[in-house]
């Protein structure tokens, strides 16, 4: 019978304790917590989250040579395939905006280390010697954008692998429209 009253003892002594201790932080003791505000609470809310930005991203915003957003900006620097028309060596639209972020990256000071590889690649028909000579063209082509937009041409290296090293092995047109094509390789 002495223990129950001393479990009695301890449980009014502690729920007395917890009632002074709401009234002396000024707390609602009914446990409204519509009322009721905690230093956490107000602690997590104060606290503003920004999102990473990868630094090659950063380092294009910084230059402020390219618009968009982080995720067009990233798009654009992981674009490393570039296609062309049939028999030609011109750059589209597209990639000269991808080339245009590619370049803000490799000038400022993140990507002032990177050296660049560009492979050119033709579909199967022509002759080797032809297709070896036109893959060597839209390689000079990203390389001389990349040189005209500021990187220095000792850090990038040309190579023609004509149509030896196809994407897609199937001959149709839809093959040879992916194997028309310029690769960017940065280590």
């Amino acid at each position: 019978m002495q223990g129950v009253k001393c479990i009695k003892v301890i449980a009014v002594a502690t729920t007395f304790l917890w009632l002074a201790g709401c009234a002396s932080r000024g707390e609602n003791s009914t446990m409204d917590s519509a009322k009721t505000t905690t230093p956490a609470t107000e602690t997590v809310a104060a606290v503003k989250v920004t999102p990473v930005v990868d630094p090659a991203v950063q380092a294009v915003i910084d230059s402020g040579k390219v618009q968009g957003t982080p995720e067009q900006i990233q798009k654009m620097l992981n674009d490393d395939l570039f296609h062309f028309s049939f028999d030609s060596a011109q750059l589209s639209d597209s990639a000269y905006k991808a080339l245009d972020a590619k370049a803000a990256y490799l000038t400022s000071p993140q990507g002032a280390n990177e050296t660049i590889i560009v492979q050119g690649h033709t579909d199967e028909r022509g002759t080797r010697t032809y297709n070896l000579a036109l893959g060597e063209r839209r390689a000079n082509a990203v390389k001389n954008y990349l040189v005209a937009k500021g990187v220095n041409a000792s850090r990038i290296q040309v190579i023609s692998f004509g149509f030896e090293k196809p994407l897609d092995t199937a001959h149709n047109q839809a093959a040879w429209s992916k194997n028309r094509r310029a690769v960017i390789v940065m280590s």
